[in-house]
């Protein structure tokens, strides 16, 4: 496949962070650039702290596209009740809004601390073929079946266990959820595990394939909705047991996710104030030094 230039719009979340915020961003354009259309920036309707994400908005001018819902869901469960018919409602799920006003064929979701290497949009739009998804799929290392070694994530399609199977499994082998299992796995639908998703941090998706069967047009679940484990993970289930297929890639040699603390897991600073401040400290410096930051004029060097 040739890529096509501008093929892409961006979802992004921003629950604090704002200087990581700005660096994502930044990092993204510099490598990526020529392949995004329009930054599709969703300020959740609460923030860990007072977060002003104005000087991004200043520097990227009307790239971003801004929306602010008017409550915040977090991680709460969601189910398909009435609500979800509401645009107010569904529009806070996160990711929701891109999702339903982008007008390219592709959407790069991505997470709000990530640093960007090299261009990884490029080998998505090369690598994605017919598929409806890419990025890396699972999350292998809080998995039974990969403890197990029966199961990872290139081979996900076909290590297709049975309920009782599963649970067999994940006595076995107790992982960090596991005890949830009898809660959150269908009995009838065990498959794909519970452990399996494309991973939010950085994944790109067919909109013009996955729409149709997407909430609010289709039965599948929403993108971004807390269901079952973890954001994702419903929708992952409803799209693969549709027909949907994904292509993982390990997008390690382009980007790096939570690049500062190398956890692996952004959301921890969010309940650390020291390490959120640090983080912050350490993004701060990473803009003034690649980017010409200017902390008292609140600007760049050079605009977009």
């Amino acid at each position: 496949m040739t890529p096509q230039k501008a093929s892409v719009d961006v979802a992004i979340n921003a629950y604090g962070k704002p200087y990581q915020t700005a660096i994502t961003l930044l990092t993204l354009m510099k490598t990526s650039g020529e392949w995004i259309n329009k930054i599709y920036f969703v300020e959740e309707a609460k923030q860990p702290e007072p977060s002003n994400f104005q000087f991004i908005f200043k520097h990227f001018g009307d790239k971003i596209i801004y929306y602010k819902p008017s409550f915040w869901l977090w991680t709460k469960n969601l189910k398909f009740d009435f609500l979800l018919k509401f645009k107010w409602f569904r529009r806070a799920i996160r990711y929701q809004y891109a999702w339903e006003k982008s007008n390219r064929k592709y959407l790069l979701v991505i997470h709000n601390d990530v640093y960007f290497k090299d261009d990884l949009v490029k080998e998505y739009l090369e690598g994605i073929g017919p598929a409806s998804g890419i990025g890396r799929i699972g999350q292998c290392w809080v998995c039974p079946a990969y403890a197990a070694k029966l199961c990872h994530s290139e081979m996900y399609t076909q290590y297709k266990p049975g309920y009782e199977e599963l649970m067999k499994i994940s006595a076995e082998y107790p992982q960090a959820r596991t005890s949830t299992y009898t809660e959150v796995v269908d009995p009838k639908a065990p498959w794909p595990l519970p452990e399996c998703r494309l991973n939010e941090y950085v994944a790109m998706i067919d909109l013009e394939k996955t729409r149709k069967d997407t909430l609010p047009a289709g039965k599948g679940s929403a993108f971004g909705s807390y269901d079952r484990l973890d954001v994702g993970v419903k929708w992952f289930a409803d799209m693969n047991n549709l027909g949907h297929s994904f292509v993982h890639f390990d997008y390690d040699p382009y980007a790096t996710h939570s690049w500062i603390s190398l956890k692996n897991a952004g959301h921890n600073a969010l309940f650390d104030k020291d390490l959120y401040k640090y983080e912050e400290s350490v993004a701060l410096q990473q803009l003034i030094d690649e980017f010409g930051y200017d902390p008292k004029t609140k600007s760049f060097q050079s605009q977009l």
